[in-house]
C-alpha cells in the first residue's frame, strides 16, 4: 500500500456567489471561486479560479491564479498564472510560470529560497521549502 504525504490541506473555499468584504487569514490553503474585497493571508497555498477576483494583496506559500487579482502578492514559492489570468500589482516571488495569454501589469521581485531549519535538513525536505503537514492519504496499488 502507497503512504502519500498531503502537503497541503484545503480546508476553506469561497463559492461563486459568495463576496466577502474584509481580510481573510488562514494557517492552512484557500481557493477563491468568488469575490473577495481584502487582503487574503495563507500559510498554505491559494488558488483564484477563473471567473474569482480578489481585490487586495495576497500573502500565500504558492499562488494559482486563473482569475483577477488587482494587488500585490507576495508568495514564499511558486506562483503560476494560467492563460484566463490577470494579475494587476506588483509580485514578490521566489519563482513563477506564466501560460500565453495572462496579463500582468507591475513590477516583479525574485527573492531567493527561505533558509531551511535544521530539523528540515534532517529530514530531507530540501526540495520544499514549506514545512509538511502531518496528514497522510492511503492509496490503493493498482
Amino acid at each position: 500500500m502507497l503512504k502519500k504525504r498531503n502537503s497541503t490541506l484545503m480546508d476553506t473555499i469561497i463559492g461563486e456567489n459568495t463576496t466577502i468584504k474584509g481580510d481573510i487569514e488562514s494557517d492552512s490553503s484557500i481557493k477563491v471561486t468568488g469575490r473577495i474585497e481584502g487582503d487574503i493571508k495563507a500559510a498554505g497555498d491559494v488558488i483564484v479560479l477563473i471567473n474569482a477576483t480578489v481585490t487586495g494583496n495576497v500573502w500565500a506559500e504558492n499562488l494559482i491564479v486563473a482569475g483577477t487579482i488587482n494587488g500585490d502578492v507576495h508568495v514564499k514559492n511558486n506562483l503560476r498564472l494560467e492563460s484566463t489570468a490577470r494579475l494587476i500589482g506588483d509580485m514578490e516571488v521566489h519563482s513563477f510560470v506564466t501560460d500565453e495569454g495572462a496579463i500582468f501589469e507591475g513590477n516583479c521581485k525574485m527573492i531567493s529560497n527561505p533558509v531551511l531549519d535544521e530539523a528540515d535538513k534532517k529530514k530531507g525536505t530540501d526540495f520544499k521549502y514549506s514545512k509538511p503537514k502531518n496528514t497522510v492519504v492511503d492509496e490503493e496499488e493498482g
